[in-house]
C-alpha cells in the first residue's frame, strides 16, 4: 500500500512539472524566434543605410524639381525645368490663366515593353496636372522644341510639354506608368513657381 502512494506521489509530481518544462522550452524558442527577427531587421536597416550612402534609389512618392525618380532596372525619369510663357494659341478653345514649358529627361535603363506594343521608354507629363487651386491642369497647344521619343534601353530623351492651368502658381505632376515587369508605377513631381 505504501509502495502504491509513493508511486503515485511521483507519478503527479511528474505530471504537475512536466507542463512547467513545456512552458520554458516554448519561451525559450519564442525567445530565440525573436532575436532572429530582431536580426534580420537589422540588416535590412544596415542594407537600406548602405543604399542610401551609395547614392542608390530608395522608393519616394514625392519628387521636386531636378530629383530623378528611379524605378530600379526600369527607368530615371527627371523634372529638369519650369518655364511661364505668356505666348497663347489664338486657336485654343482654352483661355489659361498661366501657361508653363516643363522641360524634362528620362533615361531608358532597362524598360522593356512586355506587349511589344513599343519600341522604348515613353515619357509624357502633360495628363495628369493639378494646378494651385486644386483644378485639373491641361495640355496646352503652345512652342515647345524638344519632342518626347520612344527611348531604346541604353538611350536618353529630353522632351517639353506644355501646360496651361487656371490657377497660377506651383502645380504638381502626377505620374503613372507600367514597368517591364507589368508593375504599375506612380510618383508625383512638386513644381514650385515663384509668383
Amino acid at each position: 500500500m505504501m509502495k502504491r502512494r509513493m508511486i503515485a506521489g511521483l507519478l503527479c509530481g511528474l505530471i504537475a512539472t512536466a507542463p512547467i518544462t513545456a512552458l520554458a522550452d516554448s519561451k525559450d524558442d519564442r525567445i530565440a524566434e525573436l532575436e532572429s527577427e530582431v536580426a534580420a531587421l537589422q540588416e535590412t536597416v544596415a542594407d537600406l543605410k548602405e543604399q542610401l550612402a551609395a547614392g542608390k534609389p530608395t522608393s519616394q512618392d514625392e519628387y521636386n524639381i531636378g530629383e530623378p525618380w528611379v524605378v530600379e532596372g526600369q527607368w530615371k525619369l527627371t523634372v529638369d525645368s519650369v518655364e511661364e510663357t505668356d505666348e497663347r494659341n489664338e486657336y485654343s478653345d482654352y483661355h489659361p490663366a498661366a501657361v508653363y514649358i516643363v522641360t524634362f529627361t528620362y533615361e531608358n535603363i532597362g524598360f522593356e515593353d512586355p506587349d511589344g506594343f513599343s519600341d522604348g521608354l515613353y515619357f509624357v507629363l502633360d495628363d495628369s496636372i493639378v494646378d494651385a487651386g486644386g483644378k485639373m491642369g491641361y495640355s496646352y497647344p503652345g512652342e515647345v522644341t524638344m519632342y518626347p521619343q520612344e527611348t531604346p534601353v541604353g538611350a536618353t530623351c529630353e522632351g517639353q510639354v506644355c501646360i496651361g492651368v487656371d490657377h497660377p502658381g506651383s502645380f504638381k505632376i502626377n505620374v503613372e506608368h507600367y514597368d517591364g515587369n507589368d508593375v504599375e508605377q506612380k510618383a508625383t513631381f512638386n513644381v514650385t513657381v515663384d509668383q
